[in-house]
Formats: C-alpha cells, sequence, structure tokens
C-alpha cells in the first residue's frame, strides 16, 4: 500500500524522582487528538539529527532542558485515509529517546504551537487520562 504521507518524529520519556511522567496536552482544534495527553515530542526537521528533535521539542513544549539518553524504542503506526487527519493513507514514525537531568521551569501554559498543557503524573494517573496510542506504547516500555 502506498503512502500519501509519513512523518517521523522524535519525543523524550521524562520521569521525575517520584517516578512520575511528563506528559503533554495536544492542542489541534477539530483533530481527533485534541485534548488528548501525549509524549513531549514532534516532527524532525529536515537534516536534523533525531536527538536533536527530541532536545528542542522538550524544550519548546515544556520549557525543561534535559541529556537526552539512548533509544527506548521505536513507534511505528500505519493511518488509514479515515484515521489520518489528512484524510489520506500515511505512516507515522516516532524515535522515543530517554531524558535526565532536567534543568528549567517546567511551563503549562502556551500561546502557539501545538500543545497547550504539560504536567506530571503517577503512571496510575497516565492510565486514567484521555491518551494517544504513543503513550500505550511508552506505558509498555516503561512498565
Amino acid at each position: 500500500m502506498d503512502a500519501a504521507w509519513r512523518r517521523v518524529a522524535a519525543y523524550v520519556v521524562c520521569r521525575d524522582d517520584e517516578g512520575r511522567l511528563l506528559l503533554t496536552r495536544v492542542a489541534l482544534p477539530g483533530l481527533p487528538d485534541d485534548g488528548k495527553w501525549t509524549m513531549p515530542g514532534g516532527g524532525m526537521e529536515w537534516g536534523e539529527h533525531p536527538a536533536t528533535t527530541a532536545l528542542r521539542e522538550l524544550t519548546e513544549e515544556t520549557g525543561l532542558h534535559g541529556h537526552i539518553g539512548g533509544v527506548l524504542g521505536v513507534f511505528s503506526r500505519w493511518f488509514e485515509p479515515e484515521e489520518s487527519f489528512r484524510g489520506e493513507a500515511g505512516h507515522a514514525i516516532g524515535i522515543v529517546f530517554e531524558a535526565t537531568d532536567f534543568t528549567g521551569d517546567l511551563r503549562v501554559a502556551f500561546h502557539d504551537g501545538t500543545t497547550n498543557g504539560a504536567a506530571w503524573f503517577s503512571l496510575d494517573e497516565v492510565r486514567a487520562l484521555d491518551r494517544v496510542e504513543l503513550v500505550d506504547f511508552v506505558l509498555g516500555l516503561i512498565a
């Protein structure tokens, strides 16, 4: 099957000293994932290294800086036309990194971008949230 689009992204798994997981809330009005919680991260820019993407997205979406560690896993999802916000079949690939040594202040209010919130959640709280499939993939990697 041919893909009309492909998206490669990098995401970050951040856990604090209490074992809580950092998530961001999707802000894409009119799209199926709007309001759901996801991992900090986003699309790679042309020629950008995935670890650089992960760190850039972490800072843009949360205000935090950190050390990007190893790859925890690779999320891969095929979207049929009716599942895709573009209305066309496509393939999303997400490289999931671990991050440590956080500095900065967590930003929870946003004015631009594709997220409108960031917060730390216990794993039990995460399981109770309205969340994207990527979060379930990450829970399988860390739980």
